[in-house]
């Protein structure tokens, strides 16, 4: 059965979604992660948590957020500024079950290496955030590589988890580009889908693809997908 990761993307400890990427098409959800969760008909048994401003800054800041959920009994996977090996090392010390890298493990496949060699395959996921056919880093404000030869990289280097957004699609509630996500269905490794899912049927078309999991944003933030019909009791 598919995975579903509900998001909870965080600028300055606001619960928010991006239109497309763009941080000047910002939506406010709620003011406070914690209180939003705790406002639930049920508990969130898994969290795609992302500190934005962390991804522009290149320094990860929500903390107390990270802990909160993680003593709460949630599985964490948390990106947002993990350009230092130490941070990941204090994420995954406060709970954190695994680390999204994204800009400094794109950019610099020294720093790619070793992660990996210190943390191992199962606690990293590598994030590729398409746009017109390109990787987009640094907030997804600027260019990197092209996507197929870099996974083809990191997964020769030993990694194995893969978050993959198509951004022309993220926070729009569009559907899904079903060309685009059944290139990503065929590659090796264990594949995360993210960008313009707006109902079960896109997520039951993801399964069928073969993709064993997906991060759901606006839809469930703005009830287009119940919570209920897509995680455990």
């Amino acid at each position: 059965m598919i995975e579903v990761w509900p998001a909870l993307d965080l600028f300055s400890g606001q619960v928010v979604r991006l239109r497309q990427g763009l941080y000047d098409q910002m939506t406010v959800y709620h003011e406070d992660p914690i209180a939003m969760v705790a406002e639930l008909p049920q508990k969130l048994p898994r969290i795609h948590l992302v500190d934005l401003k962390g991804a522009q800054s290149g320094i990860f800041s929500e903390w107390t957020v990270l802990q909160e959920l993680c003593r709460q009994g949630s599985q964490i996977e948390v990106g947002g500024g993990f350009r230092s090996l130490d941070t990941i090392a204090e994420a995954l010390d406060r709970g954190a079950d695994r680390i999204i890298l994204g800009s400094q493990a794109i950019s610099d496949p020294e720093f790619a290496k070793m992660a990996l060699d210190r943390f191992g395959p199962t606690r990293l996921v590598l994030s590729v955030d398409i746009m017109q056919g390109r990787t987009r880093i640094h907030g997804w404000q600027d260019d990197g590589p092209l996507p197929d030869s870099l996974w083809e990289n990191r997964y020769a280097m030993g990694y194995r988890l893969l978050n993959v957004t198509d951004i022309s699609r993220d926070g729009t509630l569009h559907g899904l580009d079903p060309a685009f996500w059944r290139h990503w269905a065929n590659v090796l490794g264990d594949v995360g889908a993210g960008g313009g899912i707006q109902s079960l049927a896109d997520i039951e078309q993801l399964a069928r693809f073969g993709i064993p999991r997906v991060v759901i944003g606006k839809a469930w933030l703005s009830g287009a997908i119940k919570l209920q019909d897509v995680l455990p009791c």
